[in-house]
């Protein structure tokens, strides 16, 4: 019987530290109220191509979701940074792709907040193509308030789902 129950309660603590660390990133916000270094890694689909996973490519750059103030596609000096450190890459890997999403907090109409998250990612493609990045290989999207990172509401969630995602494939 101890047995049986020494080994139910191993698998639900497993189960429950999967659990915890896989969502560890999505809700750390830097003092700005924007989401941090682990701020957003799009579900799965940021994944970091490191020397082990690319056949000896360079690791892309940890950031490559950046955040705005409400109603605005203004980049901010924080920003500057990080998209300095992607364009960088992606000028020095220019067999790779990426696409900029766009994205809004849940305030606003949906057609409202689709033109503004094509403003973000047109922002972000334009610093970045002017950093060196090749144009050719950079796409955009807005996924407006469909795409959130938190799905409460207040400044604390809203900071975080509005972002430009860099997806690099």
């Amino acid at each position: 019987m101890n047995t049986k129950f020494s080994t139910i309660a191993i698998a639900v603590f497993a189960v429950a530290g999967l659990m915890l660390g896989g969502c560890a990133g999505k809700t750390g916000v830097d003092g700005d109220g924007h989401g941090g270094a682990n701020g957003h890694k799009g579900a799965g689909m940021h994944q970091n191509g490191g020397a082990n996973g690319n056949g000896g490519m360079a690791a892309m750059p940890a950031d490559r979701s950046v955040y705005f103030a409400f109603d605005s596609a203004k980049l901010s000096a924080k920003t500057a940074r990080i998209l300095d450190a992607n364009a960088a890459w992606l000028k020095a890997h220019p067999q790779r792709t990426a696409t900029v999403e766009g994205n809004c907090d849940e305030r606003g109409g949906r057609e409202y907040n689709l033109a503004l998250g094509q403003r973000r990612a047109d922002t972000v493609k334009a610093y970045l193509v002017s950093h060196g990045a090749p144009a050719a290989n950079i796409g955009t999207a807005s996924f407006g308030e469909e795409n959130p990172v938190c799905r409460g509401t207040g400044e604390n969630c809203w900071s975080q789902n509005r972002r430009a995602d860099i997806v690099i494939r």
